[in-house]
């Protein structure tokens, strides 16, 4: 997935969050950390998408992770219920006209993980690409 379009689809997730088509859910913060071969990711993205094939049609959200960390904002976390997770780990150096830098995966990092309806902790630990089988 090119970094144009996760920055069109963040867009538009922010775009239905901001016209309020949450239906007035209560919505639940989460934060924790976010590693790659088992060192902090510097920067990068969260996007936090219900999993509609498991029932949720809830609002999503996107957050950004600094020095290894993110916490959705207040009012912007999740519903509970299943979620698609996509991590989008950045260098945390500026490179041509991302303040990011560099994506670190050729792809986004995909998790499926089940909120529930309470303020949560997530830690998400990504393997390093030199510890995956080849394909």
């Amino acid at each position: 997935m090119s970094h144009l379009l996760v920055r069109c689809v963040l867009v538009v997730l922010l775009a239905t969050t901001a016209a309020g088509c949450d239906g007035g859910l209560k919505r639940y913060s989460v934060s924790g950390t976010v590693t790659l071969g088992g060192r902090p990711v510097l920067a990068g993205e969260i996007v936090f998408e219900p999993d509609s094939s498991k029932g949720n049609n809830g609002p999503g959200s996107v957050v950004r992770i600094k020095d290894g960390r993110y916490q959705t904002e207040p009012g912007l976390g999740v519903v509970g219920g299943a979620y698609v997770i996509r991590i989008i780990p950045m260098s945390g150096t500026p490179f041509g006209d991302s303040l990011d830098g560099k994506p670190l995966l050729p792809r986004p990092h995909v998790a499926n993980v089940e909120f529930s309806a309470s303020d949560s902790t997530k830690d998400f630990e990504i393997p390093s690409l030199e510890n995956k089988p080849p394909r």
